[in-house]
């Protein structure tokens, strides 16, 4: 059977009772979807007026602070009326939230209009005529009980009457007599007429009761299906409707949004900066350089005392910065690098503008801050380089140095108390000067590294690097991403010795570079006659790596404890000059030893 044949009066026998309380039921459900919606719209008015209530307090606070964020605290140029972008975009923010509260209100009566009242009207009709099938049915039952009474009724009479007759019949049998002969024929008829009617009740019972049960009743049960049936159809377009009320509310809701789209999309990010430029121009002069100004009572001039003694001080002091620049010029420009490479992937970001922008824009101001450090004390180191060479003239700055007292990270070994000299030459290489040039490249994008000092050589006898040769013994497999692979017989330039960890670094003719193990190379003695031959064995992967110090000066050995070094050596560090005593300790050639700290620079 279909869902369109389906009945109640057909399947369901003498079902009245229970078939009305389920319909029942139904009716009263209405109430807890009318008391939703009711509370529903109740809620929405509420929201609707809290949200008015936000608008007016935020539109207060934008009408206090509208000019400060537009051109700042103290604008040359009053904005007047005119708002920044952003402002302005915050306005229409604001707008559009009150417009979207007022059709939550609106939202709100018709729930209440619509939906409530019509479940409200639903559920007096339907009880209505639940009460009317109700009452159909409550005369069908009286109908069918009245007619069982009148079998009840005809039956006894008829019981009455045999029993009237049996009463004759005994008599006449006593008594012949004519008269009892007549009484007993007259209680016959009687009995019979008795008979009659109450054949006739039982027929007219047994008919109404097949009517009731199976024409009136399953006629009932159906007007009871079909009530129910009509409750769920009109329940359904009302919250049908409700929905539509809704989806029509929300689809305004998404207009009023998409007007906070458009202008969020016409607020580009540089009309606050064009706005606040604009609002705060003025004419600027650049800040007097500082310039000397003589005692008032000892009357001087600018230039710096370039005779004996003072002489051997801006000696000291050059060589100092001597070496304190190239450690900074090496740094700075690693710094900067990197600073540009940061800030390129940052540009080259399609999406930066979420909320995981600050991981890159902190990593681009991390290297900044760094290199705005190393590039001062680099340009501190330059200028006073600079000053000193150029007041000197021609005179020999050559320094001479005042050996302090040694020691020894190990405290054990005997120190002379002695003191020597020692002249530095300083070639023209050291003497090397880097000057500073603003950069005025407009780069597209704006990068970070816009207006900041970029570094330029401007003497090209810079140091060259010195090459050691070596030659592959066997092929090897790079295993990892820092390795090298190798063929047998392969020519190699060695740009990182072995630190004792089993593997050296090394760089191909087409300038791959990668680590080795050192076991697999024969190193060219005559170019590396001081590097310790790597183990026979494979090394251990991952060990690692000791800090180098380069020689800038030449320096002879004068006790055990000492290590003699040539400029250009690679020195492994053992022990820094962390006391300020003038020397470190570091290894080269297999010996361990002493050596002036103002003769090495960190690599």
């Amino acid at each position: 059977m279909s869902l369109e044949e389906i009945s109640i009066g057909s399947e369901l026998k003498d079902s009245f009772k229970e078939t009305s309380k389920w319909v029942t039921n139904g009716i009263n459900w209405l109430s807890d979807l009318d008391e939703f919606y009711k509370e529903r719209a109740m809620i929405e008015r509420e929201y609707s007026t809290k949200l008015l209530e936000l608008c007016k307090r935020h539109f207060d606070k934008k009408a206090r602070n509208s000019s400060h964020l537009s051109v700042g605290d103290e604008p040359k140029i009053t904005p007047g009326s005119l708002e920044s972008a952003s402002v302005v975009l915050w306005n229409e923010v604001l707008t559009q939230t009150e417009a979207i509260a007022k059709e939550r209100h609106s939202l709100a009566a018709d729930l209440q209009e619509k939906v409530c009242s019509n479940l409200d009207k639903l559920q007096v009709k339907l009880n209505k005529i639940m009460r009317h099938i109700t009452a159909i049915n409550d005369y069908l039952l009286t109908e069918k009980k009245n007619t069982e009474e009148d079998v009840n009724k005809a039956k006894k009479a008829y019981d009455n009457l045999c029993q009237s007759t049996e009463n004759a019949r005994q008599k006449t049998e006593k008594s012949l007599s004519e008269r009892y002969l007549a009484k007993l024929e007259e209680k016959k008829i009687d009995m019979n007429i008795g008979k009659n009617a109450y054949l006739i009740n039982i027929s007219v019972a047994n008919s109404l009761k097949d009517k009731y049960f199976f024409q009136d009743l399953p006629e009932v049960l159906d007007y009871l299906q079909d009530l129910n049936e009509t409750r769920v159809a009109i329940l359904n377009k009302l919250l049908k409707n409700a929905c539509i009320i809704e989806r029509n509310s929300n689809e305004k809701v998404k207009e009023i949004l998409s007007k906070i789209d458009s202008t969020a999309d016409q607020n580009n990010p540089k009309l606050d900066t064009a706005m606040f430029i604009k609002h705060n121009y003025c004419q600027w002069s650049e800040p007097a350089d500082f310039v000397f100004i003589p005692c008032s009572f000892w009357h001087d001039d600018e230039t710096l005392i370039v005779k004996e003694p003072e002489l051997t001080d801006l000696k000291k002091r050059l060589n100092k910065a001597l070496t304190t620049y190239s450690n900074y010029k090496q740094t700075t420009l690693s710094c900067k690098e990197k600073l540009e490479e940061a800030a390129q992937k940052r540009r080259e970001d399609e999406d930066h503008a979420n909320l995981k922008f600050d991981l890159k824009f902190d990593d681009v101001l991390y290297l900044l801050e760094k290199f705005m450090k190393e590039d001062s004390n680099r340009v501190k180191s330059e200028i006073e380089i600079e000053i000193i060479q150029n007041f000197a003239g021609d005179k020999d700055l050559s320094y001479v140095e005042q050996k302090k007292e040694k020691k020894s990270r190990f405290g054990i070994f005997g120190l002379s108390k002695h003191s020597k000299t020692e002249s530095v030459t300083q070639s023209n290489d050291v003497l090397s000067i880097y000057t500073v040039t603003s950069n005025k490249t407009n780069t597209s994008g704006g990068g970070v590294l816009n207006g900041i000092f970029s570094l330029r050589r401007s003497k090209t006898n810079a140091t060259q690097e010195t090459k050691t040769n070596a030659t592959a013994t066997y092929a090897y497999d790079a295993a990892g991403d820092d390795e090298l692979s190798l063929l047998a017989g392969e020519a190699l330039f060695i740009t990182q010795p072995d630190d004792g960890s089993g593997w050296t670094e090394v760089r191909k003719s087409n300038d791959q570079t990668g680590l080795v193990p050192t076991s697999y190379l024969q190193i060219d003695i005559q170019e590396d006659a001081g590097k310790r031959k790597g183990p026979s064995v494979a090394p251990k992967r991952g060990a690692k790596k000791v800090q180098y110090v380069e020689a800038i000066y030449d320096y002879a050995a004068e006790e055990d404890n000492e290590l003699s070094i040539t400029a250009g050596d690679r020195i492994v560090l053992i022990q820094e000059d962390v006391d300020g005593s003038g020397w470190t300790e570091g290894e080269l050639n297999s010996k361990q030893g002493l050596f002036p700290t103002s003769y090495i620079r960190k690599i």
